[in-house]
């Protein structure tokens, strides 16, 4: 199984206190089967760059940029065709029931859709109207 790290789980790693059960679910999985999407990633930055410049900013882009892009080396699942097609079919279809989703929101649905991939994250909510796995770690 192959799954992607919503931001909040990323976000949870770089925690002074990260929740333990979020820590005991990723070590169960083997890191060859952990993937990011490109959204995930520009969410991290956008957070980033909105904090005042200073020493928290610094260490949060010596983070990114020492850690987690080489962590994820090739395991950035982007958005392609496949990914933006199926965007169109699943926005259209929320839209249409009356439960769009914010567009990053979307945009990884549609990733994890596409390509097959189960979504860890803790906004299970965003997500159930779309057909795709869903792990909360913070509820196992």
């Amino acid at each position: 199984m192959k799954y992607i790290l919503d931001t909040n789980i990323i976000s949870e790693l770089i925690k002074t206190n990260p929740n333990q059960k979020v820590l005991h679910f990723l070590n169960t999985i083997q890191e060859k089967d952990i993937y990011l999407s490109s959204i995930t990633i520009g969410e991290i930055y956008f957070g980033i760059q909105k904090l005042p410049y200073g020493k928290k900013q610094t260490k949060l882009l010596s983070w990114v940029e020492e850690q987690l892009l080489p962590r994820f080396h090739n395991k950035v699942i982007v958005i392609d065709t496949d990914v933006m097609l199926q965007w169109a079919i699943l926005t259209n279809t929320l839209k249409t029931k009356g439960t769009p989703l914010p567009i990053m929101d979307s945009l990884i649905g549609a990733t994890c859709l596409a390509k097959k991939f189960t979504l860890i994250t803790r906004n299970e909510k965003d997500f159930k109207n779309i057909n795709i796995q869903i792990i909360n770690p913070f509820n196992s």
